[in-house]
């Protein structure tokens, strides 16, 4: 099926920030991969555009409509620069979420399982008479949930840190 690219309005419906045509344009661009089918890529831009999704708690701004479907585009929003604050128009989704969900795009065609299902711990031993006891190998990690730091660099600059004494104003 193909996909409805978000447009700036809020579409109920859409799930990706970019075609296919223009995500397989920046993969190509930049050496990452999309699967060749087309199909499976869309597959892959979707999971890329959920996982964009996963930081819109740190997003600046708020969604345009409360019916949207993804996270962008957003009013309010603004990047980071330095100390500045640069305010985005409110129908528009900007490139660097576009990239990053391609970025995540091509590890989820990859076949890897970014968002391992699993309780992330290596069980060694587990012990129940009266008390329970259990032991962990490797840290009690699997290494299987894997954070595509490529993507969350992209996003990072609309996810402005500011002290606890920063206030935001706005201009009604």
């Amino acid at each position: 099926m193909a996909l409805i690219v978000e447009d700036g309005t809020g579409l109920s419906n859409a799930d990706s920030y970019i075609s296919l045509v223009d995500a397989r344009a920046f993969a190509l661009n930049y050496g990452y991969s999309l699967p060749v089918d087309d199909s499976d890529a869309n597959v892959s831009l979707r999971k890329g555009a959920q996982y964009v999704d996963l930081f819109e708690g740190s997003f600046s701004g708020q969604r345009l409509v409360d019916t949207q479907s993804l996270a962008w585009p957003r009013a309010n929003a603004y990047k980071c620069a330095g100390r500045d604050q640069i305010y985005l128009p409110s129908d528009s989704v900007p490139l660097e979420i576009q990239y990053a969900q391609v970025i995540a795009a091509n590890f989820y065609g990859l076949g890897l399982d970014v968002r391992a299902n699993d309780d992330g711990l290596n069980v060694n031993s587990k012990e129940v008479v009266g008390a329970v006891k259990v032991s962990y190998f490797d840290n009690g990690k699997t290494g299987k949930s894997t954070e595509i730091t490529e993507a969350t660099d992209m996003l990072s600059n609309f996810m402005c840190v500011g002290s606890m004494f920063t206030l935001q104003t706005v201009r009604v």
